[in-house]
């Protein structure tokens, strides 16, 4: 889902704007514990003790209000010892006229939004049972995310008037009878919507017959077979006309629908029809890197509707604009949320992470590579002034933490990408992504397991990636010295963090070290800290970047010549600087005529070179600035570097 500052985020190339959370976890081995105020995704325990095989939505509405009147059927199996209740939530504000169990009417009572239905029999484990729920009603409509789970709004760009449906996290009760559970995913469904016979009802899966309602009315009968979540079920209403097409697979016979619910003002196509076209690009990459399309037996396609970003729903994706990044954002969650979604909204990045994430792929391949590097330059630049929490969500009461631009969506998403750099194997790290897919297609997995798939992929333990990238807080900042002795590169690395829960994150690192000859760029693993690296480089270094390829959320840190760094001050070590530090000059010797010396700054920029006439050497300072100086001698290839210092 793109939540409401989302759609100025993916215009403005992934910058996002939200507030950060600040929590203070407990830890136990590097992992966060539950809160006990954390919410389970069930209002009940009760509800529990069943699941749900197949719903059936008949319900009326309309694009002038919230208004709701019909039934829905749940087909569930006892998983408890026995059921003798059956339990649900429904916003209280609802009246519910009827419950039949197995056609039986039911007496039912309700505690706020939980309902509870006597049953005049216990149902045995593991039978079937089917619950009908008549209930009418109206809602206030919302406008923001997390406010109702039905709203009427009218498109201010376009003037129509809209009813849809956004259930995600905790808002589906706010429109039918449910079980809010993430892990309990609906096997099959089926969605009829009654609408006037001007208007259409976009919805998940095949649209199987429009069939003609007494007063003018028209029935929308959608079906869907795949397994499905709660809060990816959906209903949107408005006068919309159908833009729609079929896209090839590559290398194949088959092709399926994209089928698009538009507002039928006809600037709105004219606007947009390149970018909805360019879906057919999206699926088609998409499948490439992932697998094939999850739902293409029925269909993907949009209900637009006067939203600041866009929902996932299964299917049929509800979207404010066709913004390229955000169609792609929306599109890469039919993989990862809807085929594959998250086991509990702690684990909400394997969502929201990954969706992000996907835009930055889709930028990078099709726009040019140097956006896609801005445009993970830009997410991290948003978390980095702000990073004081975890991916990993620890208190899901609260929706906004859920949902948090900085730490789920682009921290989520910069966490994958440091994640493809260890890989260091673009070919392996996307086996892994699918065959994390193809082991949970139509269920619902955690971190522990995305963290197990990219193991057995890799061949790698990976806890310590886990615990640093996802369950702590904090980034690293790498402080770097560099000097080179001949032909030999030095480098000292120590790196602190912006957290003092974390000592230092091990990783690997890009260094690119630059020289008027050329750059050249190395890679490191940084598994100690401080630590001393060598390369040979015949080239004449004239200054270094550290991880010029962001692929990991890293802040600047010192980045220093020190010609002393690997030196052995030993040599020539009856020699003498006076004064150290100085105003004036300083006065060396004895030095040895004939040798060669070099004096640097602390960039490690010579200032001079020159072969040595006399046994003393004075080096005028009034000019210089103030600070620290390096003078390097080099008697036939024995170096020796002093510290000097104006002041």
């Amino acid at each position: 889902m793109s939540h409401f500052v989302r759609i100025f985020t993916l215009l403005l190339m992934g910058v996002i704007v939200s507030q950060a959370q600040t929590i203070n976890p407990e830890k136990c081995k590097g992992y966060i514990l539950q809160k006990s105020a954390a919410k389970t995704t069930v209002a009940d325990p009760a509800e529990d003790s069943y699941d749900v095989k197949w719903v059936k939505f008949d319900l009326k509405m309309t694009n002038l209000n919230t208004s709701l009147s019909g039934s829905v059927t749940t087909k569930a199996s006892v998983v408890a010892g026995s059921l003798s209740s059956y339990v649900f939530e429904l916003n209280a504000l609802y009246t519910v006229d009827s419950v039949l169990i197995n056609g039986i009417s039911c007496a039912f009572q309700n505690t706020g939004d939980v309902w509870t239905v006597l049953l005049p029999n216990p149902i045995a484990q593991s039978l079937f049972f089917v619950a009908q729920v008549f209930y009418q009603g109206t809602i206030s409509s919302g406008s923001a995310f997390f406010s109702t789970g039905i709203r009427t709004q009218s498109s201010p760009s376009w003037g129509n008037m809209v009813t849809y449906t956004m259930s995600e996290p905790y808002e589906s009760k706010d429109w039918w009878p449910t079980k809010q559970s993430l892990t309990d995913k609906i096997d099959s469904a089926d969605i009829w919507i009654t609408v006037p016979s001007s208007l259409k009802a976009g919805s998940n899966g095949r649209l199987k017959a429009i069939t003609a309602m007494p007063g003018n009315l028209y029935r929308y009968e959608w079906k869907t077979k795949y397994p499905i979540d709660y809060y990816l079920l959906s209903v949107a209403v408005s006068n919309y006309t159908e833009y729609s097409f079929y896209v090839p697979f590559t290398g194949t016979n088959d092709s399926m629908l994209v089928q698009n619910y538009i507002y039928n003002n006809p600037q709105f196509l004219t606007t947009y029809k390149s970018k909805i076209d360019s879906i057919g690009i999206m699926l088609q990459y998409l499948s490439k890197l992932f697998g094939r399309y999850p739902f293409w037996q029925e269909k993907y396609g949009h209900c637009v509707a006067p939203l600041n970003g866009g929902m996932e729903h299964q299917t049929m994706t509800t979207l404010g604009n066709f913004g390229t990044t955000l169609s792609v954002h929306e599109l890469g969650h039919q993989w990862f949320g809807d085929n594959v979604t998250c086991g509990s909204w702690h684990d909400i990045w394997l969502n929201e992470g990954f969706a992000s994430y996907i835009e930055y792929l889709f930028v990078e391949k099709f726009w040019n590579s140097g956006m896609g590097l801005q445009y993970m330059a830009n997410k991290h630049n948003n978390i980095l002034p702000f990073d004081t929490s975890t991916v990993y969500v620890a208190d899901t009461t609260n929706e906004n933490r859920i949902f948090d631009g900085r730490f789920t969506y682009d921290k989520g998403a910069s966490a994958l990408h440091t994640l493809r750099f260890v890989f260091n194997n673009d070919s392996l790290f996307f086996a892994g992504l699918r065959s994390y897919q193809n082991q949970f297609s139509g269920k619902t997995a955690i971190t522990a397991d995305f963290k197990t798939v990219m193991q057995q992929t890799l061949g790698q333990n990976l806890d310590t990636f886990f615990t640093q990238w996802i369950y702590s807080k904090g980034h690293p900042i790498f402080n770097v010295q560099w000097n080179q002795v001949g032909n030999l590169v030095l480098l000292r690395l120590n790196q602190t963090t912006s957290d003092p829960t974390v000592n230092y994150f091990t990783t690997p690192l890009e260094v690119m070290f630059h020289s008027n000859q050329g750059d050249t760029l190395v890679r490191i693993d940084q598994n100690k800290n401080p630590q001393i690296f060598k390369f040979n480089w015949s080239k004449t270094p004239i200054g270094l970047t550290v991880d010029p390829n962001d692929w990991l959320l890293d802040a600047p840190g010192l980045i220093n010549y020190d010609a002393t760094l690997g030196i052995d001050q030993t040599i020539n070590k009856q020699l003498t600087i006076y004064p150290n530090p100085t105003t004036t000059q300083w006065q060396i010797d004895p030095v040895k005529a004939g040798i060669v010396a070099s004096f640097i700054d602390l960039s490690g920029h010579e200032l001079w070179n020159k072969k040595l006439q006399s046994t003393q050497l004075i080096i005028p300072a009034q000019h210089l600035p103030v600070g620290v100086y390096f003078l390097k001698l080099n008697d036939n290839n024995q170096i020796t570097t002093w510290k000097l210092i104006k002041q």
